[in-house]
């Protein structure tokens, strides 16, 4: 599985360019062939790196939301869920200084224009593994 972190702006650039990089080279067209980007895209119809990411994202929520709840993957998430909520875990708690603003549950909320909550509320309902987030994702 994909390794699915916060990525920074540079980093998605950069891992497009390689993406196309590699993809001319599997059409072998040389940098001297002055062939757009969208024409190699449309020519090799593989989805971006920037899309790739947001399925596995995706598809990683649905995968923690749906373990067993005594996991410590589950709980961390189910919090994190839940801070997006508004509700901490303790009434003391705050947030450490010095952390991003931008959360990886902000990202997948981005990534599916859902809040966590209801896509928390799609992954523990669904029956089947694979269908929790298609929907939303094949409107992209």
């Amino acid at each position: 599985m994909c390794d699915i972190r916060y990525a920074q702006l540079a980093d998605i650039k950069a891992l497009e360019a390689f993406h196309m990089k590699c993809q001319r080279q599997l059409l072998q067209i040389s940098w001297q062939q002055f062939i757009r980007n969208d024409e190699v895209a449309a020519t090799t119809d593989l989805p971006s790196i920037s899309e790739i990411i947001r399925r596995c994202r995706s598809a990683l929520f649905g995968l923690v939301a749906r373990l067993p709840q005594d996991v410590p993957a589950h709980k961390a998430l189910h919090c994190h869920v839940d801070l997006s909520l508004g509700r901490p875990p303790i009434d003391q708690w705050k947030r450490r200084p010095g952390r991003p603003r931008e959360q990886w549950i902000d990202q997948v909320r981005k990534d599916n224009g859902i809040p966590p909550a209801d896509l928390w509320r799609r992954a523990t309902t669904r029956g089947h593994r694979g269908a929790m987030l298609r929907p939303s994702l094949a409107t992209r």
